[in-house]
């Protein structure tokens, strides 16, 4: 019996061992049955198939032999003097929009004086009536009869204008809602403002650049040029627009720079409906200041409290950002306790002086604004303390609802303080009353009658792109505004300060982007200017927050605040160099404080880039130039790539030397030009009328005199050329002499009112413009590009002289094309070249009813274009390559072969040691004709030995991925266009653990997130006291109130629409406030908090509020809210580089062998093999499939950073620190603004509401009773 039991135990054991070896043998063996050399023959055949292909298709090395064949020039570039160059045309261009504006005001300011002065504000003019209200412009009737009321305009459509229809003599007005055009001091402006048309309509024709001009009055109209009907054909706005008043381009240019600290009741006496008034009021307050204003609000009641929790004890820049982190956490706040005032004033004020001192802030205006619902007393001794005699900070204060027991309290806190009074009773007001403080702030400045300061606003996004591309309709412009205050120069009987309104001129910034040609800084190389605030007024990876339609819709602009440290990434993973790290880290920074100053300089340091939607990143070094924009707040910056961008290749061919007709190298419809560069332009659309009259061609009055599209102005210039005659026209006109201040002097006199207008038409119209301007070294680079790049498309190849090469080689070439179509199924052949022109070859013929648009469609602007920057790089890797492509998760699309592979390759030309870029050639083809070349190649064995495994084999994956990771072939046509670690995020793991791969982190500031979700919230809602005590309570005071004002007294308590206020105690004495800034000082974001404790002594004031909630970061695919919901968040993703120098160690192209070991459980192992595919951006990646190793997902999907989020996340308080630039004037005193008496203004005793009028009669008749009783 034991004998049977050894025999069975000696079996199990030989057969465990039997097991095992069969399990070694499996997977053991797995390495050696992966055919290393087979991989390196497969990549290596496969390469050099694809390249003999493409350079032969391309034509590359013929089209690099014809620049040789004529003359040509390989050019250093020095980036200093190109810097100044470009910075000297965009100050020219910048000086033109300036003074255009200045002109403006110095008629309008005499227009005023004159109409005014001369006829006085009642008389009736024929002109009072001559204004076209844009709400009435075109109105007809059913009948076809013009509307009752409405007037006729001719107009015509104006690529300029936005692409509306304008009428080019005439200015239209648009009206905010609330504003009456009969009211008196409207029908005034209106009247006089009438003369500025004339001067609109010639700045116009002296700087055809010009976009929109208008005077926005501060009594609330908009004169717009050229007119215009309101709302536009297509928008779904109403008649009314949103109070431009309160925009950036008015408030700013009417006011210095201020600190403001808004004082919110948040105490349980008020009630629902006020605290929402209330918040409503601060709102708007918040929603006129600027990136030159500094900002905190706090609320009050038994305590005071801050209610974003990192802007405790400080003031902070009135960014977008950080207005938007107040609003949210305002709506958050508690409703508790009674309201202590003296809390809130002593610790606004202790704040403001604290700022003011250390030279912290602004430096410039200081002001409360008070928000309450009632108050018992006006805080004299608090306010006196703290703010007489000089009265550095002005007191603001809004009383919410119709408490008139708390009226002439808050009324004297702001006539003995240099501020105003405002009652607010609805949302209307709220929204209209706020500019009032703007108006106050001003005082000074106009009453100096010297000084004008100009201001540019940030960037929005406005109406549709202005250019000739195809595409340009459905492309909406940057634009900024350049304005500057209108004063009232009368001498008055009472002393006032009125600012008439505010005149400006949009700048679209595509305009200024024309003067700094593209071409000049070659493929790779761009420019960007900054602002004194560090900001970015245009950057080619700027991407500004949707505006949901609101301004085609209401003309309201969103702006944008991007600093440049958000968008010039650091490389910031070199190896395990922290030097090398926080070196480039320091650059930039560096570079941001010299352009603040600003100062001219260079740097160097590698930065980040991404492409297409942030899937790609690659790593480029980049040298930087840098300078000011004289006269203007700006600093022009232009970046040229380290490896290519210090060398340009010069080639031109001059038009009236050529030997044949140059016309003839632009025939068919197969080529395209950059839409958005400038060839050759007319400086006028009445220039461009003149020459179609002149050579007969018909323009139709309805539509603007323009070209269809950049080809056909390319071409009517290339026929102009061939003329006798021709000039050239390089140079843009000259900015006439900078304005000069043709005042008299301060008094209010002027000179003689009846030139006011003329001296300005007649000075400009002196200045003859040229008709066009022509770049003269672009025009002529793309005539040479066309030489060289003509007849391409016939078979034989062809000297540049035009003449067939009937070379046995060149027979040779036509018969291996010929193979290689066959082998590859070609679509589309290009060529693009550095002056912007594309050229393109279709080989199959496109079905009409596609839906795909067209290849020419999608890449007119070939330089900006990821293949060309893509191809540009990949010369200073692999020189003999092409860099391959395919789009994005297409590989459900394999079946019906509309996949295309896009392949490109870089034209550089060598001159005397040097090169330089000429451009880049191309190819698309049926991604099924290269996966059927691919699995032909792989299928077979290539060593004479044979092999055990092909990609054929069942236990074999095989993948070709390009340099960032996609896949380009696969077994499984699905995966075509996914990123790998989608697929294997193991081996994707293992391939960076083995550095074939680089991770690289890379934050996008500009991301887009749901604000749908209050991160303040997370402690309830707002405490509501009870409603039905609280309304008894409201309207016992009130009736009280009501009934005592009843009882015989002097009425002067009611306040009336102005105000007086005369306080005898009161000594002025000049303060110490300087009205000139020093340039830039280094210790302007002094820390200020730890040293605010001294300062706060109220016990009252408590120092903690709850945090808003930690952001969790949503997990799976992100979708862009829609505009109304949207906010600015950082988002993060981990992108992926190839490393080509880890797979060509010491010059051998030899296989990378992988192992994934621990990964199942029976120990096996997973081998695999990574091969560089030569002459190309890919690699060949060969997997084991064996062993059935678990896989895990990689995503590059872009995730909100985690934590704390908004203003209050580590980033953006460190960003918060950062310098800037004040603007160079503050006109914040005048020692005589204290006889100004006019301080306030509320509801009159004639427009009580029939409920304090029925309360009235009670009260009367209750006391009747009570006291006959």
């Amino acid at each position: 019996m034991e004998g049977k039991h050894l025999s069975c135990f000696v079996a199990i054991v030989l057969g465990v061992l039997i097991f095992k070896m069969h399990i070694y043998e499996a997977f053991g063996d797995q390495d050696e049955d992966i055919p290393h050399n087979e991989v390196r023959n497969w990549a290596l055949k496969f390469g050099v198939d694809l390249w003999e292909f493409g350079r032969q298709f391309t034509k590359m090395n013929e089209i690099k032999n014809r620049f040789k064949d004529n003359d040509i020039e390989v050019k250093r570039k020095d980036g200093i003097i190109l810097l100044r160059e470009l910075a000297a045309e965009v100050k020219n261009f910048m000086d033109f929009k300036r003074n255009a504006v200045m002109r403006l005001m110095d008629s309008a300011e005499q227009a005023a004086l004159s109409e005014l002065d001369g006829q006085g504000a009642n008389a009736e003019s024929p002109l009072s009536q001559q204004h076209y209200d844009a709400r009435r412009i075109n109105e007809y009737n059913a009948d076809g009869k013009l509307a009752d009321g409405a007037r006729h305009m001719d107009i015509r459509f104006m690529r300029r204008f936005e692409r509306l229809p304008v009428n080019l003599s005439l200015s239209s007005i648009l009206v905010p809602h609330g504003v009456d055009l009969d009211e008196a001091d409207v029908k005034s402006a209106l009247q006089w403002s009438a003369h500025l048309d004339p001067l609109f309509q010639n700045n116009l024709e002296q700087d055809p650049a010009l976009s929109w001009q208008y005077f926005g009055s501060s009594s609330g109209f908009l004169r717009r040029f050229p007119g215009t009907a309101w709302p536009p054909e297509g928008s779904k706005g109403s008649k009314l627009i949103h109070d431009f008043r309160t925009h950036n381009w008015f408030v700013q240019a009417a006011s210095s720079p201020k600190d403001i600290m808004i004082l919110l009741d948040a105490s349980s006496s008020m009630s629902e409906k006020s605290f929402d008034l209330a918040m409503a009021t601060a709102f708007n307050i918040l929603d006129t200041l600027g990136e030159d204003d500094y900002v905190n609000l706090i609320t009050f009641s038994e305590v005071v409290k801050t209610p974003v929790p990192c802007f405790k004890d400080r003031m902070v820049r009135a960014t977008p950002d950080n207005v938007q982190e107040i609003k949210s956490a305002v709506k958050a706040i508690k409703l508790q306790d009674t309201a202590n005032f003296t809390a809130g004033l002593e610790y606004a004020f202790s704040l403001l002086h604290k700022y003011n001192q250390s030279g912290a802030g602004s430096q410039c205006n200081q002001a409360i604004m008070l928000i309450t619902e009632s108050t018992s007393e006006s805080h004299k001794e608090i306010i006196k303390q703290y703010n007489w005699p000089h009265m550095p900070v002005r007191i603001f204060t809004y009383l919410i609802g119709k408490d008139s027991g708390s009226r002439s309290n808050l009324h004297e806190m702001a006539c003995s303080n240099k501020g105003f009074f405002v009652q607010i009773n609805d949302y209307e007001e709220a929204r209209r009353k706020v500019i009032d403080y703007a108006l106050v702030m001003a005082r000074p400045m106009i009453m100096y009658q010297a000084d004008h300061p100009v201001h540019w606003s940030p960037v929005f996004l406005a109406g549709k792109s202005g250019g000739l591309g195809r595409d340009s309709e459905y492309q909406r412009r940057l634009v900024t505004t350049v304005s500057t205050p209108v004063f009232d120069r009368r001498n008055h009987s009472v002393r006032v300060a009125n600012l008439l309104g505010v005149v400006g001129t949009d700048v679209p910034i595509e305009e200024i982007r024309k003067v700094i040609p593209q071409h000049k800084l070659g493929p790779n190389g761009y420019s960007f200017i900054v602002d004194n605030n560090g900001r970015v007024l245009y950057h080619p990876d700027l991407r500004p927050l949707s505006d949901g339609n609101q301004y085609i819709d209401q003309l309201k602009p969103k702006y944008a605040s991007v600093d440049v440290t958000e968008l010039e990434l650091p490389e910031t993973e070199v190896g395990n160099d922290h030097e090398v790290v926080e070196m480039n880290k320091n650059l930039l920074n560096e570079m941001r404080g010299d352009m603040i100053r600003p100062k001219e300089g260079e740097t160097e340091f590698t930065v980040l880039n991404h492409y297409d939607e942030a899937k790609r990143v690659s790593t480029r070094t980049h040298r930087y130039f840098y300078g000011p924009i004289e006269d203007t707040p700006f600093t022009l910056a232009i970046v040229l790539p380290e490896k290519y961008g210090s060398h340009e290749l010069v080639s031109q061919q001059e038009i009236r030397h050529s030997r044949n007709n140059i016309t003839e190298y632009f025939k068919g419809d197969n080529w395209r030009v950059h839409p958005d560069w400038v060839y050759c332009e007319y400086n006028s659309v009445s220039d461009l009328e003149k020459e179609r009259e002149n050579s007969g061609e018909y323009s139709s009055r309805d539509q603007e005199p323009s070209f269809g599209s950049p080809e056909e102005q390319v071409l009517h210039f290339l026929s102009r050329a061939g003329r006798p005659g021709w000039k050239w026209m390089s140079v843009r006109p000259k900015s006439p002499q900078p304005h000069h201040n043709m005042h008299s002097g301060s008094n209010g006199n002027s000179p003689s009112s009846s030139h006011y207008g003329s001296q300005h038409l007649n000075a400009q119209s002196s200045r003859k413009a040229e008709p066009y301007y022509c770049d003269r070294t672009l025009f002529q680079s793309l005539v040479r590009d066309a030489m060289v790049t003509d007849g391409l498309d016939r078979n034989t190849t062809s000297t540049s002289n035009g003449k067939e090469d009937k070379h046995p080689i060149a027979t040779l070439m036509a018969i291996l094309k010929r193979q290689g179509y066959q082998k590859f199924v070609v679509a589309t052949s290009f060529v693009a070249t550095r002056s912007g022109l594309l050229r393109w070859i279709d080989h199959i013929k496109r079905p009409e009813d596609s839906p795909e648009p067209h290849f020419s469609e999608d890449n007119v602007r070939a330089m900006d274009t990821s293949w060309y920057k893509r191809a540009i790089d990949q010369h200073t890797v692999e020189p003999d390559s092409f860099v391959y492509s395919v789009p994005f998760g297409s590989g459900y699309a394999i079946k019906s072969n509309a996949t295309l592979v896009t392949a490109s390759h870089a034209i550089f030309v060598e001159h005397r040691g040097h090169k330089a870029p000429a451009g880049v050639v191309g190819l698309q083809f049926q991604h099924d004709s290269l996966a059927k070349h691919f699995i032909n190649i792989t299928s077979a064995c290539t060593g004479v030995t044979g092999c055990k495994r092909t990609c054929a084999s069942d236990n074999l994956d095989c993948y070709v991925l390009d340099n960032s990771g996609f896949v380009i072939i696969s077994e499984e046509m699905e995966h075509t266009g996914k990123f790998f670690g989608q697929i294997d995020g193991t081996i994707m793991d293992s391939l960076v653990q083995d550095r074939i791969y680089k991770r690289v982190t890379v934050n996008d500031y500009q991301g887009i997130c749901s604000d749908s979700d209050n991160p303040y919230t997370a402690a309830g809602g707002i405490l509501k006291p009870n409603r039905l005590g609280s309304w008894f309570l409201q309207h016992l005071v009130a009736l009280s109130a009501a009934w005592v004002s009843l009882l015989p007294a002097s009425l002067r308590a009611w306040p009336q629409d102005e105000y007086t206020y005369e306080n005898e105690d009161v000594v002025f004495v000049e303060n110490n406030y300087s009205d000139e800034y020093e340039p830039f000082e280094n210790d302007y974001n002094l820390p200020v908090d730890q040293e605010m404790d001294e300062f706060f002594t109220t016990a009252d004031v408590e120092h903690t509020t709850p945090p808003p909630k930690q952001h969790k970061p949503h997990a799976g695919p992100r979708f862009a809210p829609d505009p109304q919901n949207a906010r600015r968040c950082d988002l993060r993703t981990d992108l992926y580089m190839l490393q080509p120098e880890r797979l060509n160690q010491g010059g051998q192209n030899n296989p990378l062998k992988g192992k994934l070991t621990n990964c199942h459980v029976s120990g096996c192992e997973r081998p695999f093999s990574v091969q560089k595919i030569p002459h190309s951006n890919l690699i060949l990646l060969v997997v084991d499939t064996l062993c059935p190793c678990g896989s895990k997902q990689l995503d590059i999907e872009p995730m909100e950073e985690a934590g704390v989020v908004g203003a209050c996340s580590t980033r953006r308080q460190s960003q918060e620190q950062e310098s800037r630039r004040r603007p160079k004037k503050c006109i914040n005193y005048h020692p005589e603004e204290i006889e100004i008496q006019q301080c306030g203004r509320g509801s009159t005793l004639l427009k009580t509401s029939a409920t304090v009028v029925v309360g009235h009669l009670l009260m009367v008749i209750v006391t009747f009773v009570l006291t006959n009783a």
